[in-house]
């Protein structure tokens, strides 16, 4: 064994050494974070210490002779591996739920040998399944297609590939209407979810038939296609297309895919706070049908004092219970109570006089029988406006410190202010109040105390210490799933570029030799390939930040339902997650297109 040989054996395991090292330092990290015994710690040293300076010799003594049973072992280590640092990461990732939830500590075990077998059993079985459907791939695939796959001949398309490509611009167009147009209804969702079946049919459609459209296009265009950084680029990327835009849409779809989940995922938890004070803009908030009598504003006292809350700001008034409807032009189409809504139900409205909007904010409104005021978060109207067969001529106010969302569904109500209250409507009690305690548990005890007290169902009583640990929980749930479905898509659509960034290397290797034999410089070499790999692979992410910007107006449309109305927190959520994916998808090229170089310049 000479030297080289032990360069090469140092080269293989040095990630094997890198490897075992991260996950030793990363258990060290658990066992300090979670306070673990230190013997834990050591026993894995002892253990796995052991295990790698056997799989080490065994690597020298065998490198040589036995190549197929040290494939074996290495597949059979990787596995070992993999399972090791799934259990880690998992362990990582529960440290993350817990801080998103603030639920205290998660008690789980480190391991569960069932779980792990399962986990071993379905990783062996998708490697048995690949290895099925490539074994059929070679017995089908004939000698020839591999040495020369490069060379083969560009299909010439007709009628049918460019119906094709204009079917995917339609389906895009499409999908973005629908995005654009999506209204806060019950069938936003729906909506949305049409308008992505839609995106990724287009996606796929526009990059293999249309990207091909347009390359021919550009070939006609003879002061653009007849330059040297372009000619080349140009001339091999119509085959690439035919072969790639498969992949490339995939990569579109990926990144859409990270970009969405997370806005969306970020978005919900920051907005938490917006939708705590769109249920109880105070600490409390009590509805009844009728208002509390002295004995239950006893009770809420009592209790308070009980667990030493002081109370202030104790408000009560009248209002009209939430009408939901629609609206038509200026009118609005009342449809009575949260029952009688439909798929048309956009919206809800609740009145209140002009006395209470002077007792609560301290404003003067002046209005006569044929004025109101109307605050609408959702969609800000004035004018001449009709509700319940009156027509009154409204002014918009932007900010309604009383507002909330009585019924809390998913139709956040406007607050008209008129002077006074309509006859016939049903009404409603509205009590709120403020309260001094400290500490988190402290305060949900003495809210659901409160409201076991006054034995009013959960609708009618409503703190906003418990509608924020309930948020927390199940957005803090959402943000988890989404950074780890996110981190996935990002894992894959990492081997996708990088899979295909060396493929079309190997690909374009003997083009370039051939080019550089008949003249062209290694200057002009480097400017084609940049040339090149830049209109390819940023075609994706250009088309999933277009996807994201499309996506946006549903997305609020759907976020509106939730009482989310903070566009400026969306714009710069949208714009920090879109900066962040651009700059890792710009260090993948970077990386990715240096590999592409060397093996197109045979380093």
């Amino acid at each position: 064994m000479n030297k080289s040989f032990w360069k090469l054996w140092l080269r293989d395991q040095l990630p094997l050494l890198i490897t075992y090292l991260l996950l030793t330092g990363l258990v060290a990290l658990l066992c300090y974070l979670y306070q673990l015994p230190i013997a834990i710690f050591a026993d894995l040293l002892r253990f796995s210490l052991p295990l790698l300076i056997v799989w080490l010799i065994a690597t020298v003594l065998i490198a040589k002779r036995r190549q197929a049973l040290l494939t074996v072992l290495e597949k059979c280590y990787l596995l070992v591996i993999s399972l090791v640092a799934g259990v880690i990461f998992e362990k990582l990732a529960f440290l993350g739920l817990n801080r998103l939830l603030e639920i205290g500590k998660l008690h789980q075990s480190w391991a569960v040998p069932g779980a792990l077998v399962k986990t071993a059993g379905l990783i062996a079985g998708f490697f048995i399944i690949l290895t099925v459907i490539d074994l059929i791939k070679i017995h089908f695939m004939k000698p020839t297609s591999l040495w020369h796959a490069s060379a083969t001949v560009s299909k010439r398309h007709g009628a049918t590939f460019s119906l094709a490509g204009g079917l995917g611009i339609a389906m895009l167009a499409g999908a973005y209407y629908i995005t654009l147009t999506t209204k806060p209804k019950i069938t936003a969702l729906n909506h949305f979810i049409l308008a992505v079946i839609l995106v990724v049919i287009g996606t796929y459609l526009l990059f293999i038939a249309g990207s091909v459209l347009l390359l021919n296009w550009l070939r006609h265009r003879s002061n653009f296609y007849y330059r040297p950084r372009h000619f080349i680029a140009i001339s091999g990327m119509r085959q690439r297309m035919e072969q790639n835009g498969a992949a490339l849409a995939t990569i579109c779809l990926l990144c859409t895919a990270v970009l969405v989940i997370l806005f969306t995922a970020l978005t919900l938890y920051t907005g938490i706070q917006n939708t705590v004070r769109s249920y109880t803009p105070t600490d409390m908030t009590i509805v009844t049908n009728q208002p509390l009598s002295s004995a239950q504003r006893q009770v809420i006292k009592h209790t308070a004092a009980d667990h030493h809350a002081k109370l202030s700001q104790l408000t009560s008034y009248q209002a009209t219970t939430a009408q939901f409807g629609y609206w038509e032009g200026q009118r609005f189409v009342n449809q009575g109570a949260l029952s009688k809504m439909n798929t048309d139900t956009s919206s809800a409205l609740i009145m209140v006089n002009a006395n209470t909007y002077q007792r609560l904010t301290g404003n003067h409104p002046h209005l006569t029988a044929k004025q109101a005021l109307l605050y609408s978060p959702a969609k800000p109207r004035a004018g001449k406006l009709t509700v319940n067969g009156q027509t009154y001529q409204t002014k918009a106010i932007h900010r309604l410190s009383f507002a909330f969302n009585p019924d809390h569904s998913i139709y956040t109500p406007a607050f008209i202010v008129v002077k006074q209250l309509p006859q016939g409507l049903p009404t409603m009690s509205v009590t709120s109040f403020n309260y001094q305690l400290a500490g988190t548990k402290k305060r949900l005890a003495f809210e659901a105390t409160l409201q076991q007290s006054l034995a009013l169902p959960n609708p009618q009583v409503t703190g906003q210490t418990t509608i924020t640990a309930l948020l927390k929980q199940m957005y803090g749930g959402l943000v988890f799933v989404g950074i780890l479905i996110s981190l996935a898509l990002g894992i894959t659509t990492t081997i996708v570029i990088y899979s295909k960034q060396i493929s079309e290397g190997y690909a374009d290797q003997q083009r370039f030799t051939t080019m550089q034999q008949v003249g062209l410089s290694e200057r002009e070499t480097t400017k084609s390939i940049h040339s090149q790999v830049l209109m390819v692979f940023m075609l994706p992410i250009a088309g999933a930040i277009v996807n994201l910007l499309f996506a946006l107006p549903a997305i609020r449309q759907i976020m509106i339902q939730v009482s989310f109305y903070n566009q400026r927190a969306m714009v710069i959520i949208a714009g920090a997650i879109t900066l962040a994916l651009l700059a890792l998808y710009l260090v993948i090229y970077g990386l990715t297109t240096r590999i592409y170089h060397q093996i197109v310049e045979k380093r």
